[in-house]
């Protein structure tokens, strides 16, 4: 019983952990921020940037300025 006790946090750790979702990064501006800065660092170093964090990352982006733009123009 000790040991799923020990082991019980790490596997919901891990959990929580995850890819943050294109709401996630559409609702905080920072961790879009922070995500991009890692997706143009590995793209300069000619790492893979086709993960799930980086589309996400780029569909959040897609979607703010889609806001702005319905904001600017009054739709």
């Amino acid at each position: 019983m000790k040991k799923y006790m020990l082991i019980l946090p790490l596997v919901f750790g891990l959990a929580a952990c995850g890819t943050p979702s294109v709401e996630d990064l559409v609702d905080d501006p920072e961790l879009l921020s922070e995500v991009l800065a890692e997706c143009t660092e590995k793209l300069m170093k000619g790492e893979e940037v086709k993960t799930e964090e980086c589309q996400n990352a780029t569909e959040a982006q897609k979607q703010i300025l889609n806001n702005v733009m319905k904001g600017l123009l009054g739709n």
